[in-house]
């Protein structure tokens, strides 16, 4: 009988952009395979590759404490409908509740600790107070045996283990990895250099500095294109608003163009990638730019420098400073030759650490040193 093995997610856009491929080789692998998300835009996209979706009322954003025991009854009700062997657990909240139902029904469990999101970011008195109550969650879920955890990055690694988050001994994985057939890294052919920021419009993400770094080199005289790649995000606190983006647009310093699907297509369109983010587990954004053979600035905060190797690959400035982030823009800008070094050596970087293949096997070594737990 085929071991049983339950993904619990709370965005299914999410999923498919970072952990579809290793469901798909998981259900190749002889494993019975059933994705628990809500029933947002892209849970079609879980049936269309194959896979079982089942609803989940686990949202991402505030749904009241009502709404909160909801969920975890309904995950626990789940765990006795589905009898997982085995539960994978992504991003925070189905880690936290995921956790404590397989820890309640025995049930062996991997958990994906990426981004740790802007309760980690903001240092205002009530992120704190949020701060230690997310630690004790954790702690409480994963602080057992059969729970394995996956880090991105050192810095979240050590954080957990500082909170005594810990049992088993947890895997370093460098990102989701990316299918590096679907990118072409011959360089772009633009009139003027084209720089593009490909991520959810969040203030977190560094959009606001992006857009006052363009309107300084703007104001420098530099000749480039600065394009916003990503929607806003409501559920999340960071979201900017809609108006303010067609706001940017409407000025002329920046471009933005919304959501891209494509982004291959999007990336082999642009020269640099900017990344200004506050924080990241280990940014996908990155990790296609690489495979994309394209030079990056990005900020130098944790994930972000994990995802580069600088000086060789892409540019590291100062956080949350505008300034810092022209000048690395400008770099870049004005020197093609160091921009397309970048980029080559981005592509090697993707080739040796970010190949899709490479993080499906340590997905599926890790899926089976759990179920002997």
């Amino acid at each position: 009988m085929a071991e049983r093995l339950l993904y619990i997610v709370n965005d299914a856009g999410f999923f498919c952009s970072h952990r579809l491929p290793i469901a798909v080789a998981a259900q190749a692998e002889g494993y019975d395979v059933a994705v628990a998300c809500p029933n947002d835009a892209g849970a079609g996209r879980i049936a269309e590759a194959g896979l079982r979706h089942i609803g989940l009322p686990l949202g991402r954003g505030k749904i009241g404490p009502l709404g909160e025991v909801k969920a975890l009854h309904a995950l626990d009700r789940l765990f006795a409908r589905f009898r997982p062997d085995l539960a994978h657990l992504i991003t925070s909240k189905p880690i936290i509740y995921g956790g404590l139902v397989s820890r309640r029904r025995k049930v062996p469990a991997v958990a994906a600790v990426s981004g740790l999101g802007h309760v980690f970011i903001d240092e205002g008195a009530k992120a704190r107070l949020l701060r230690r109550i997310a630690l004790l969650g954790y702690r409480m879920a994963m602080n057992r045996p059969g729970l394995f955890p996956i880090f991105q990055n050192r810095d979240n690694l050590a954080l957990f283990r500082e909170a005594g988050a810990l049992h088993e001994e947890p895997t370093l994985m460098r990102g989701a990895g990316t299918d590096l057939a679907d990118f072409d890294p011959a360089p772009a052919d633009n009139a003027v250099p084209r720089l593009i920021l490909p991520a959810r419009m969040l203030y977190a993400k560094g959009v606001a500095e992006f857009v006052e770094a363009a309107k300084l080199l703007q104001e420098q005289g530099i000749e480039a294109e600065f394009v916003l790649a990503g929607d806003p995000d409501p559920a999340n606190p960071a979201s900017i608003p809609e108006a303010q983006l067609r706001a940017w647009d409407a000025d002329g310093v920046v471009r933005w163009v919304g959501y891209r699907a494509d982004i291959a297509a999007a990336l082999k369109e642009a020269d640099i990638v900017v990344l200004p983010s506050h924080n990241e587990g280990f940014p996908k954004t990155l990790v296609d730019a690489a495979a994309a053979g394209r030079a990056v600035v990005t900020n130098d905060v944790t994930g972000c420098r994990d995802a580069i190797v600088p000086g060789e690959t892409g540019l590291l400035v100062a956080p949350r400073d505008p300034h810092s982030l022209a000048a690395g823009m400008r770099e870049l800008t004005e020197d093609k030759a160091k921009r397309l070094a970048f980029g080559a050596a981005g592509r090697k970087l993707a080739e040796e650490h970010y190949a899709i293949e490479a993080i499906v096997a340590q997905h599926l070594d890790l899926y089976r040193k759990a179920l002997r737990t």
